[in-house]
């Protein structure tokens, strides 16, 4: 197994013990399976096949949308690693910057992208896709080199409402997730992201700002759709962030 595989193993073996996303899920009308139809030759699936076979559980709670990674994250080309914690919702598109993710660097368009809804039956939007796709190329992100996740993405035993997260094995398994992925920059979209990471950081002043989070570099930025580009200081905040990603992306 090459050094890339065992590092997908090793993050799927991490996941397993969370329970968040048995492998029986993923039937023919889900969205992995459709993709997986649509784009055979598409590297993610066959990383997603190896992050998915350790997935062998009973379904036990609610599930979590998937993290995704660019093609050569997880190899040994240089690269600068870019390591983006968005945040779940309950937006008619939540989670679209994750659960879409994998089709940054396919989609061109707005016909290619709704083309692909509509075919798959799928029910996200296209302008929050858009824009937070966007907003990384500006960023000077390479989407070869980069992982999403969501940050809150464990639920309680049998959640009665949206939003009822186990705060604690949240934090601890994005904390072992940087540990493996081991990147020159995490990114943290939005308040929740950034103060689940590490609640001692406060976002109204720590937004736009290089810090030290686990001897990682970090910049908050705002969230990039739904509620977060109507806060007080979105744009001057969203600019402050962009210079401090792009200093440190320049320099890698």
């Amino acid at each position: 197994m090459k050094g890339s595989d065992l590092k997908i193993k090793r993050l799927s073996l991490l996941f397993a013990k969370y329970k968040i996303y048995p492998k029986s899920c993923y039937k023919n009308n889900s969205p992995v399976i459709f993709f997986k139809k649509k784009y055979p030759d598409n590297y993610f699936n066959k990383d997603l096949q190896l992050f998915l076979s350790c997935q062998n559980y009973a379904p036990n709670k609610r599930g979590a949308d998937l993290p995704w990674w660019g093609k050569n994250y997880f190899s040994k080309k240089k690269g600068c690693r870019v390591f983006i914690i968005s945040q779940d919702s309950n937006a008619e598109d939540a989670g679209s910057i994750v659960f879409f993710a994998n089709l940054f660097p396919i989609f061109k368009n707005k016909s290619e992208y709704e083309n692909y809804l509509n075919e798959g039956k799928l029910h996200f939007v296209f302008e929050s896709w858009e824009r937070i796709k966007k907003r990384f190329i500006e960023w000077g992100i390479d989407f070869d080199y980069i992982y999403i996740t969501d940050g809150k993405k464990i639920y309680k035993e049998n959640p009665r409402k949206d939003g009822c997260f186990d705060i604690f094995k949240s934090k601890e398994l994005l904390e072992a997730e940087i540990d493996l992925c081991n990147p020159d920059l995490i990114i943290t979209l939005g308040k929740s992201s950034l103060e689940l990471l590490d609640g001692k950081q406060i976002y109204r002043f720590t937004v736009g700002k290089k810090i030290k989070i686990k001897e990682k570099l970090c910049v908050a930025s705002p969230f990039l759709t739904g509620q977060g580009i109507s806060q007080p200081n979105f744009n001057e905040r969203l600019s402050a962030a962009r210079k401090a990603i792009e200093s440190v992306i320049r320099k890698k």
